[in-house]
């Protein structure tokens, strides 16, 4: 019985300087980070530089105003009605004509050019638009 406790006892002795490397390797490792601070910032400067392009891009748009108006505002579509998957029929305002449009995917058809204008009217604002202007007037200093 004290031969066990004995060789017990010694094997655990020698283990115990092993056990030690190992877990001073494993401290190591977990305080080595494996993203290094170079590549840390490389990535940060290319996503502010992907948000600078994004936000540049869309205030030239906004100062060109390309992207609001058609023809000088002389094109205007009143409405469109979904038909199927791919097709729609649009009623396009161009001068003083409306055109009833059928629009697939392969083609554009004039089907009916209108004698008398539909009367057209100003878009109800929803809600949405209202709350969003007043929070944008609330920002503003009076």
């Amino acid at each position: 019985m004290m031969k066990t406790w004995l060789l017990s006892l010694t094997s655990t002795l020698l283990s115990l300087p092993v056990y030690a490397v190992e877990q001073a390797d494993t401290a190591r490792t977990l305080t080595e980070s494996p993203v290094s601070a170079m590549s840390l910032l490389q990535t940060l400067l290319g996503l502010l530089l992907v948000l600078g392009c994004i936000v540049l891009v869309g205030w030239l748009l906004k100062r060109t105003h390309s992207f609001h108006t058609a023809a000088n505002g002389q094109l205007k579509i009143i409405a469109g009605l979904p038909l199927g998957t791919r097709e729609r029929a649009v009623l396009v305002q161009v001068g003083d004509k409306q055109l009833l449009l059928g629009v697939t995917a392969q083609q554009i058809s004039l089907l009916h050019t209108l004698e008398t204008p539909l009367a057209t009217e100003q878009p109800v604002q929803g809600d949405f638009a209202n709350k969003l202007r007043q929070l944008i007037q609330q920002g503003k200093p009076h």
